[in-house]
């Protein structure tokens, strides 16, 4: 019988192992975020293969491009011409008029006229940004309650996916987002209100639409990304999907008749110039980047999406919870490693077919996988691509790599019974010779059938080993993918070990063998064994530093960053600077056009600081590139070759200022800093550096971080000619100094 009952239980279970494992590692993968950017990419895709929807009808939005600044000559626009082109606005009659310009301070002229302009028009809804750098709203519409929230939230690859709907900030002040305001007050009169559904989860009804907020426990948010209220866009497109008119038009009175009667009227800026644009799953794919998203677009597709979902029914976007996601990258696995059992063939096979079976089925269940991840999309539901399909093919790929070795164990079975057979028929040959001469001529045909049998069976198990090996390649290939440095790492010991054994078996066998022949002795001299023994140890430490430094540097990387760290805590400010400066070895290092800069540490003993560690590592960052940039602006007058007269060096050194305080001082030995400039170094936008190498933004943030965020001093001694030293004091505890500035209930990554 082939195979017997208890091999084909052997072949089940190695599947039902395999495919439960295959599955956990991924979900592992997908829950700790490392297979997220492929989801959101995925998503990104199904957003733009999506059949186009019809403009939007019931939106206007007011654009403000290059052309129209210089229309103004002047931006921002005066309060006069806000005014006017707000009073064109309104002679349309629109139901809604959301203004996305911040409007916080005066501008002259025409100042009463915009105010009046806002007293009698109870339609605007003016802006303000509560969480982050806050931006204050329009004092007349904050009186009259007529500002809603601008801010945006951004996922981790800086795109945007999701909205607020409610935003809250430290002070107990809350604003609805200005999508869901006007969409809100454009139902309103059409007699639709909110409904509470579910008080305690915050399930709220609006019309024939439901609203279920994001509460991290979807995969690929976690709760501390979540605060407010959010929920997941369901884009209607770009720019292109709304009706638009440009600002110069409106303000010449260009306006179509009833283009914004009884619509909602969106005035936002769409050049890049003024920095409100934002990146969506339309702004690029994953080929080339687009075209980054005008704010005022993205707030015009969430108030389109609630209205059609209130008046039409059209989907709300709903993410699965990680557990339906983990059982569905678990089907995925089980599915994929049955199929491929089932269709690779019991008995051994050629190599074309084991390519075909396997390349087969992996097509297969990408189509499927893709098609239910789309439909399921289309009505509202996201759940996860990438992990399911890297499931699925690594299950393929282990399944018909085990099914290979098993083969491999049925064909030895047979083999060993076989040559068991050949064993006794040589016994009884042997025996009966002389009685037996017609029967042994009838036992040598046997034998000769049984060793062509045995010949075919010894190809067949070359073959095999051929395929297994292959399977071993390929699944070794996809495991250095996930974690390549910890695989190469925690194997260099293994491999040493197996050399050494290799090493200890070459020499058994010239012990055994002490004259192994002209050509191994020959081979032997080509390879230079004794050296290749000697150097190969060497080889393998070398990578295993190689490794380490690795190491080194990406633990580096996550002291410097501390992305786990944004509360308060106690650290190592030296842990800080030396993350920092391993950071910016490649440019401390000696250039063609300069020498290599020195770094001087006098640490001295300090306690642990109480302190934001990731925005002092952004401080150190800050102050260490403008040194390092300072000593390369200055020119080399010395051959690099003896430039003692022109050694550059920074000096970092730290001490205890008094009990309560530590002062850091960073200086460095470059031009120095002319007197004219050092009264607005920490100015915003202010910088030195030619255009396109600085923002001016280093040292403020650097300033605002020391001073507003830790309560101590950052100054600067600087001679024109001599260098330049900069000086930070902070307190040892800061909790018992400052409260903390950014509000608890909201832990996003904001944009302004």
């Amino acid at each position: 019988m082939w195979p017997n009952n208890k091999q084909q239980v052997n072949l089940w279970k190695g599947v039902f192992i395999i495919a439960p494992s295959v599955a956990a590692v991924v979900i592992a993968g997908s829950i700790s975020g490392l297979l997220q950017l492929m989801e959101w990419a995925t998503l990104d895709q199904f957003f733009r293969l999506r059949p186009p929807e019809p403009i939007e009808e019931r939106i206007v939005i007011v654009t403000v491009d290059e052309p129209d600044i210089k229309y103004l000559a002047k931006w921002p626009m005066t309060d006069r011409v806000m005014a006017q082109l707000l009073k064109n606005i309104k002679a349309q009659k629109p139901r809604g008029i959301g203004l996305d310009i911040y409007r916080d301070l005066v501008v002259e002229p025409g100042h009463e006229e915009l105010v009046d302009v806002f007293k009698s028009t109870p339609q605007i809804i003016g802006i303000e940004k509560l969480a982050g750098n806050s931006v204050a709203p329009p004092p007349v519409l904050d009186k009259s309650g007529q500002v809603a929230a601008a801010d945006l939230v951004l996922d981790a690859d800086g795109k945007v996916r999701r909205a607020l709907v409610l935003i809250g900030n430290s002070e107990g002040k809350s604003r609805q987002g200005l999508g869901v305001n006007l969409a809100l007050m454009y139902l309103e009169a059409e007699g639709i209100e909110l409904r509470v559904i579910d008080s305690e989860k915050k399930i709220y009804g609006l019309g024939q639409a439901v609203f279920v907020p994001l509460t991290g426990k979807e995969l690929g948010y976690r709760q501390e990304y979540t605060g407010g209220y959010q929920i997941l866009l369901n884009f209607r497109g770009g720019i292109d999907r709304f009706t638009t008119i440009s600002m110069t038009d409106v303000l010449e009175n260009r306006i179509p008749p009833d283009l914004m009667r009884d619509r909602i009227v969106f005035i936002g800026a769409i050049t890049p110039s003024l920095q409100d644009v934002f990146q969506t799953p339309y702004s690029s794919n994953m080929i080339s980047a687009g075209e980054p998203t005008p704010g005022v677009v993205i707030h015009a597709n969430l108030t389109s999406q609630i209205l059609n979902a209130a008046l039409h029914n059209r989907p709300m976007m709903q993410a699965w919870p990680k557990k339906n996601a983990a059982g569905w990258i678990l089907v995925c696995s089980l599915a994929s490693a049955i199929i491929c059992c089932v269709l690779l063939p019991e008995k051994p096979f050629k190599k074309w077919i084991f390519f075909q079976v396997t390349l087969g089925s992996i097509l297969i269940e990408i189509l499927i996988l893709l098609s239910i991840s789309y439909l399921a999309f289309l009505t509202g539901l996201l759940i996860p691509v990438f992990s399911p399909i890297l499931a699925a093919i690594a299950s393929t790929i282990l399944t018909a790599n085990y099914h290979n070795q098993w083969q491999l164990k049925v064909i030895n079975e047979k083999l060993e019974q076989a040559n068991q057979q050949l064993n006794e028929y040589s016994k009884n040959l042997e025996m009966k010779v002389e009685e037996r001469t017609q029967d042994l001529l009838q036992r040598t045909k046997q034998l000769s059938a049984t060793l062509q049998e045995l010949k075919s069976t010894q190809t067949q198990l070359i073959q095999a080993e051929k395929m297994s090996a292959l399977g071993q390649l390929v699944a070794g290939i996809a495991h250095e993918i996930n974690n390549p440095t910890n695989f190469i790492y925690g194997n260099l010991d293994h491999a040493e070990d197996y050399f050494n054994d290799l090493i200890e078996l070459i020499e058994l066998y010239q012990d055994y063998y002490p004259s192994p022949g002209e050509e191994i002795e020959k081979f032997m001299e080509e390879i230079e064994l004794e050296y290749l023994t000697e150097d190969f140890s060497k080889v393998l430490h070398s990578m295993k530093i190689g490794a380490s430094r690795i190491r080194e540097i990406v633990k580096s990387l996550r002291t410097f960053s501390r992305l786990d760290e944004a509360e308060i805590k106690d650290v190592d400010i030296h842990e800080g600077i030396d993350s920092t400066l391993m950071i910016l070895d490649n440019r401390l290092q000696q250039k063609k056009d300069r020498p290599e800069i020195q770094v001087i540490k006098e640490y001295g003993k300090l306690p642990p600081i109480n302190c934001y560690a990731g925005q002092l590592n952004q401080v150190f960052m800050n102050l260490l590139t403008n040194a390092i940039d300072a000593i390369e602006s200055q020119p080399i007058k010395n051959d690099l070759n003896s430039h003692s007269s022109s050694h550059s060096w920074i000096k970092i050194v730290t001490k205890m200022k008094n009990a309560a305080e530590i002062e850091i001082a960073i200086a460095d030995n470059g031009p120095g800093i002319p007197d004219e400039v050092k009264h607005r170094l920490f100015d915003p936008f202010f910088t030195t550096k030619p255009v396109g190498k600085g923002t001016g933004l280093g040292l403020s943030i650097s300033y605002s971080i020391i001073v507003e965020k830790h309560g101590g001093q950052l100054e600067v001694n600087s001679t024109p000619g001599k260098g330049t030293e900069f000086i930070i004091s902070i307190p040892v505890k800061l909790s018992s100094l400052l409260k903390p500035s950014a509000p608890e209930n909201i832990q996003q990554k904001e944009v302004s």
